[in-house]
C-alpha cells in the first residue's frame, strides 16, 4: 500500500531546523540542486518512504518555546536551569552556526550586496561576546550566588567576595546584556528580519530559522537572569 503523499518541497522540509537539514543530508537528498522539487517525489526516487522521512524530520524539529519556570525554586536550581536550558544550547548552536556562516560567506562573498559576509561579521561579534559572557557567569557570578544561598541556608555569614557586593558583577552582566540586545538588533537588520531571499537554498533558510530561534532564546535567557536571578540574589544579600 502506497504511503500518504507528503506535501511541500525539499527546501520546505530541509530548512525547518539544523537537525532537519542533517536528516535530509543523511538520506542523501541534494537540497542544493533539488530544493525546489517535491519532497515526496525526490524521496520516492531514492527508494525512501516520504512519510517516514517526514516523521523523522518532525521528530527533531520541535519549535523551541519558552519553558515553564517556577520562579520560586532555589537559586541553585535556577542557575542549573539557566545553564541547562540556555548556556548548553548556546554552546551547541553558536559553533554550528559559525561554521555554516563561514562557508556561506566564503561561497557567496558578493551576492545580494554582500549579505552573507555582513551577517557573518555581526554574528562573529555576537558569538565572541557571548562566549566570554558565559564564562564570566559560570566561573564568577553563579558560584558566588550559590555560595551566598548556601551560607544563608546554614545560618552562616555571607562568605567574603573579591568584588564586594554581588550587585557589582550583576551590574556588569546587565550592562553586557544591554549591549548584546543592541547587537541582536544589528544582526536582525543584517539578516533583513530573517526573511530568506527567494534564491536561498535550504541551508541558507535553516541558518535564518536558527538565528531567529537563537534570538528569541537569548531574550528569554536575559529576562530570566535580569528579572529573576539577579533580583533574588540582591534581595538575599540585603536580607543576610
Amino acid at each position: 500500500m502506497e504511503s500518504t503523499r507528503i506535501e511541500g518541497t525539499v527546501n520546505d522540509w530541509a530548512s525547518r531546523s539544523f537537525p532537519a537539514l542533517l536528516v535530509v543530508e543523511r538520506h542523501g537528498i541534494d537540497f542544493h540542486d533539488q530544493g525546489t522539487r517535491s519532497f515526496d517525489e525526490v524521496c520516492r526516487e531514492k527508494g525512501l518512504d516520504p512519510a517516514a522521512v517526514a516523521a523523522e524530520i518532525d521528530g527533531v524539529s520541535e519549535p523551541r518555546v519558552p519553558s515553564q519556570l517556577d520562579e520560586n525554586i532555589s537559586l541553585r536550581d535556577l542557575i542549573q536551569h539557566i545553564n541547562t536550558r540556555h548556556h548548553e544550547y548556546l554552546k551547541l548552536e553558536l559553533p554550528r552556526l559559525r561554521a555554516r556562516l563561514d562557508r556561506m560567506a566564503m561561497r557567496h562573498p558578493d551576492r545580494d550586496g554582500a549579505l552573507l559576509p555582513r551577517l557573518r561579521e555581526v554574528f562573529v561579534a555576537v558569538q565572541t561576546d557571548l562566549e566570554l559572557h558565559l564564562h564570566k557567569e559560570e566561573d564568577i557570578l553563579f558560584p558566588s550566588i550559590a555560595r551566598m544561598e548556601r551560607a544563608v541556608a546554614n545560618g552562616n555569614p555571607l562568605p567574603p567576595s573579591p568584588f564586594g557586593s554581588v550587585r557589582n558583577p550583576i551590574d556588569m552582566m546587565e550592562h553586557e546584556h544591554s549591549a548584546l540586545q543592541e547587537m541582536l538588533k544589528s544582526m536582525r537588520a543584517a539578516a533583513r528580519d530573517y526573511v530568506a531571499p527567494d534564491y536561498a537554498c535550504a541551508n541558507f533558510r535553516a541558518v535564518f530559522n536558527t538565528l531567529k530561534e537563537l534570538e528569541a532564546d537569548l531574550h528569554e535567557h536575559i529576562r530570566v537572569e535580569n528579572d529573576i536571578l539577579h533580583r533574588r540574589a540582591e534581595a538575599l544579600e540585603r536580607g543576610a
